[in-house]
């Protein structure tokens, strides 16, 4: 009789030949299950241990080289997560806030998805996701916590197995808005004028910081450049250009908002670059509460006078217990909405 295990034992009659590379040894028949034993047990250990590293959960960001909130968030979230005994895989996009990427980070997700617990996605673009992260979380099966931006515009929306954890990128814009009013009012500044810089992305940061605006202040003049995509260098183009453009006018440019801090960097940067009254005492003031940022207005020897802060310690111990009461079968709410909180001199 002939028998194979794992293809080196091989049975005649009552002796056993183990065959490893040239080498035949005799060895008497009771010792196959010796020899099943040791290889049998070893890989059935492999495989239970492989089993329990499988406490991992996912994060697909929608940027990450030109959004540096992103770093901090990453490293806080790792910490939550390592304090539960679940290990982080970041699935980075090849291009940022770009919806082929994070499509392309979603599928090899899905691929994999027996090597997970659950996740965290950052949606982009949400005009071309929407219908496709329906699809990932149905195929998925598993909770996933959106965080950033709230992929869906109503709570009835939302797959079962989902939910939101973040501020409202309204509630963001507004709280600058009602910064930058109470700061101009105590200026004594009449007819302001103020430039939003901004990016398509998060559009509702940029909307309702104006329409705060124009009901707190009434002759508010605001000009609006929503090209910058998050970028500081971007931001430092935009910021120039419409100075020289007021310059022409000679109008003063009284405040400057922008979307992030990233961006708010960039538009200190172009005012520090130039000299003229029409900027002497332009305002900045941005939103994430990055540590450059919150040096700066600390320091208060710089335009930058004000961030609207979200917090990314209280983000992801939020985002993790959203997604661990969801891994418990326990009752969640489907929208964690956070408060911001505005960092400015003192």
């Amino acid at each position: 009789m002939l028998v194979a295990v794992c293809g080196v034992v091989v049975v005649v009659g009552s002796v056993i030949v183990i065959r490893s590379g040239v080498l035949l040894e005799p060895v008497p028949a009771w010792t196959i299950p010796v020899a099943v034993s040791l290889v049998a047990v070893p890989l059935l250990l492999r495989r239970m241990a492989r089993k329990a590293d499988t406490r991992q959960v996912f994060l697909v960001t929608s940027a990450f080289s030109q959004k540096y909130w992103v770093a901090e968030f990453v490293q806080r979230l790792h910490r939550a997560l390592d304090r539960k005994g679940i290990n982080l895989v970041l699935k980075v996009p090849d291009r940022d806030y770009d919806a082929a990427s994070q499509g392309h980070d979603l599928r090899r997700v899905l691929n994999t998805k027996d090597s997970y617990l659950g996740g965290f996605v950052v949606p982009t673009e949400l005009h071309r996701m929407r219908s496709l992260l329906v699809e990932f979380c149905a195929e998925l099966a598993l909770p996933v916590v959106f965080t950033d931006v709230e992929p869906f515009d109503d709570e009835s929306e939302y797959p079962a197995n989902t939910a939101f954890v973040g501020y409202a990128s309204a509630d963001l814009g507004a709280e600058a808005g009602r910064w930058l009013v109470d700061h101009l009012r105590r200026r004594g500044v009449r007819r302001p004028h103020v430039l939003i810089v901004a990016s398509r992305e998060h559009s509702d940061r940029q909307e309702s910081c104006a329409d705060v605006l124009r009901t707190g202040l009434g002759n508010v003049s605001i000009s609006i450049d929503d090209t910058c995509a998050f970028s500081r260098s971007r931001a430092y183009d935009a910021v120039q250009a419409h100075i020289r453009s007021q310059a022409v006018r000679s109008l003063r440019l009284d405040a400057v908002f922008c979307t992030n801090d990233e961006m708010a960097l960039g538009a200190v940067d172009a005012l520090r670059a130039t000299e003229s009254p029409l900027t002497r005492e332009t305002t900045v003031i941005g939103i994430d509460g990055i540590p450059e940022a919150r040096h700066l207005i600390a320091n208060a020897a710089s335009p930058l006078r004000a961030t609207v802060v979200q917090d990314p310690h209280r983000l992801t111990e939020s985002a993790v217990e959203v997604l661990q009461r969801m891994l418990d079968g326990r009752r969640t709410v489907t929208r964690t909405i956070l408060k911001p909180e505005v960092y400015q001199v003192r």
